[in-house]
């Protein structure tokens, strides 16, 4: 067996320290294009329309939920994790607070993932396709809030 010199053995940790580096800032470069207030609507069977609001600030992710006259519904808030798997981009949520509605302190710690795409102020999720994933299938647009008075 064939001794491998440590200046060999030093240069192979530093190059794959450097790749940790590199991938650790990719994922910070991905939080950061998230980071803000996105938007998307829907409609209930009875045809009311529902605002859900997303903010994005680090790691943290609060949506909340407000019915047509803006009160709000639901709100909760977690942790985020980005990814690539592949060609894909991966989400995974966890720690997951419900802060308002009907469930309020309720806890969930598990992940939950989802595949996303981020196009200039708009993300896109799509849910229901991981392996892992057995909800169906389904996607939603979130558009970025510009210029919102507070």
């Amino acid at each position: 067996m064939k001794c491998i010199p440590q200046t060999v053995c030093l240069l192979v940790l530093s190059i794959l320290a450097n790749v940790a580096v590199a991938e650790e800032f990719d994922r910070a470069a991905e939080l950061k294009k998230m980071e803000g207030r996105f938007e998307r609507f829907f409609q209930n069977m009875a045809g009311t329309t529902f605002r859900v609001v997303k903010e994005v600030a680090g790691d943290q992710s609060t949506v909340t939920t407000y019915d047509d006259v803006g009160n709000v519904i639901e709100a909760h808030n977690s942790t985020i994790k980005v990814e690539k798997r592949g060609p894909v981009r991966v989400l995974s949520f966890f720690n997951v607070l419900v802060t308002a509605g009907p469930n309020k302190g309720h806890t969930q710690l598990a992940t939950s993932s989802y595949i996303y795409r981020i196009d200039g102020d708009s993300i896109t999720e799509c849910w229901g396709l991981l392996e892992e994933d057995t909800s169906p299938v389904r996607a939603f647009q979130w558009r970025r809030i510009k210029d919102e008075q507070k």
